[in-house]
């Protein structure tokens, strides 16, 4: 495959399509782990939830700490299939064997040595995260230089990451449900999410076989320092890191509070959560061409500040919702939902590569991976973060944890904290987002006068 570096380049759309059903492998650990992981740990293996909370966020720091180091392995790879492309099929085998690990204990996991035993599952699970999502979001600066078409290569992508929530959000509850709940039930469920995240990486390597790259540079590589360093010159990949950390902590708190919400305060079955994901997934698919639409007429920045404004709002109609709330009342939230999450992944995902050609614009350099890798780093904190604020918040008010599953009566304290976590922490979040795109100014034009410079 020759490597290509022009703006005019129009990708195949079997290319674009087969790079965005990659997003499927880190949408599925997300979405299972985020929603469904605390309270498994809580509810079935009997671990205290401040415990959980701080296990989740070990594993995310450590995963924190390798996403660079994978973005300069990355950068510095010399394959026939170029250099970031390869970590998609070895990422893929090893998130399916970690979400194995993770919902399919062995027997001998019990309630003395579960949090130990989670968090070595949940290392190799965030091994398996960094080596192919590092490579995987270094793709898209290479695949096109074209500034908007970047937004439709995104669009791809949050199609794929609406599909994955079927399987994630929608199909786990039923599978779960269907197999008898308990560890048996979470057994089924990884042992089949498994195998849907390895059969997405390897549909993606194999449609992204005519994508372009650009080579391994020749002459000695920069060390991992050095790309650091000159990386923090980049101002408007700053600014973007710092949007990025408050929008994904704001959805780590959303996620993590879920499967508590749907079950502590609203009373139902995990089968709402089926329909609740499945509400929001189609209003998703459907907003995209309309997001795609908006971003073209007022910008990026503006575009992302409205898509966080509705979210928000939708964040905090939950303080209005109870056990007494009819399903069609419910489902109008994750429909608000849907649409502002469809706004924040097309354009937030399209904003990266945009940084990405600047740097090289403005420097000459190519160093996609390590831009990946320490967009990524922002990425797990806020992952780490929202979860282990929240299991010490369950923790501080009284949550009660056990081995008996939803059968704990908790005290009306934890059910305060529930709706803290998934109604309030949320909008102050987006908000601290929103606050920081006033001073993001990396659009279409400077990125031109960028280029007229050198």
């Amino acid at each position: 495959m020759n490597s290509s570096k022009s703006a005019d380049i129009k990708l195949p759309l079997s290319v674009a399509i087969g790079w965005g059903i990659g997003t499927v492998v880190p949408s599925i650990m997300f979405n299972i782990t985020n929603v469904f992981l605390m309270r498994f740990m809580t509810d079935l293996l009997g671990i205290a939830a401040a415990t959980a909370g701080a296990v989740f966020a070990a594993s995310k720091i450590y995963d924190a700490v390798t996403d660079p180091v994978m973005g300069t392995i990355s950068d510095r790879t010399r394959s026939p299939w170029g250099r970031h492309r390869p970590y998609l099929l070895l990422g893929a085998v090893v998130c399916g064997a970690s979400l194995v690990a993770i919902f399919a204990p062995p027997g001998w996991v019990v309630e003395s040595n579960a949090a130990w035993y989670m968090l070595g599952a949940l290392v190799l699970y965030s091994t398996g995260y960094t080596i192919f999502n590092v490579p995987y979001l270094a793709m898209p600066a290479e695949m096109t230089e074209n500034y908007h078409e970047r937004s439709f290569l995104m669009s791809w992508r949050v199609t794929a990451i609406n599909v994955a929530q079927v399987g994630g959000l929608i199909l786990a509850p039923v599978i779960l449900v269907s197999a008898g709940g308990g560890r048996e039930g979470y057994a089924v469920v990884g042992w089949v999410m498994a195998g849907v995240v390895i059969l997405a990486g390897i549909i993606s390597f194999t449609m992204t076989a005519k994508a372009p790259y650009h080579d391994v540079p020749s002459g000695p590589s920069p060390s991992f320092k050095d790309q650091v360093r000159t990386v923090a010159g980049n101002k408007p990949f700053l600014k973007l890191i710092v949007i990025k950390f408050f929008m994904l902590l704001a959805n780590s708190f959303s996620f993590g509070a879920y499967a508590y919400f749907v079950q502590r305060v609203l009373q139902q079955q995990d089968t709402t959560l089926s329909y609740m994901f499945m509400t929001s997934t189609a209003a998703s698919l459907l907003a995209i061409p309309i997001w795609l639409k908006v971003s073209k007429r007022v910008g990026k920045a503006r575009t992302l500040m409205i898509a966080c404004s509705i979210l928000s709002l939708a964040s905090l109609s939950w303080l209005l919702a109870g056990s007494n709330e009819p399903l069609l009342l419910i489902l109008m939230r994750p429909m608000g939902t849907g649409i502002a999450a469809a706004g924040i992944l097309l354009i937030g995902q399209s904003m990266l590569p945009d940084t990405i050609e600047y740097d090289r614009r403005r420097t000459g350099m190519e160093r996609a991976g390590i831009f990946a890798g320490i967009y990524t780093t922002a990425e797990k904190f806020a992952y780490a973060l929202g979860p282990a604020i929240t299991g010490i918040l369950l923790g501080a008010m009284g949550y009660i944890s056990g081995t008996g599953g939803g059968g704990i009566e908790q005290p009306e304290s934890a059910i305060t904290a529930i709706y803290l976590a998934i109604a309030v922490a949320p909008p102050i979040c987006l908000m601290m987002a929103v606050g920081m795109l006033f001073f993001y100014d990396l659009d279409e034009e400077k990125l031109k006068a960028t280029t007229q410079e050198i």
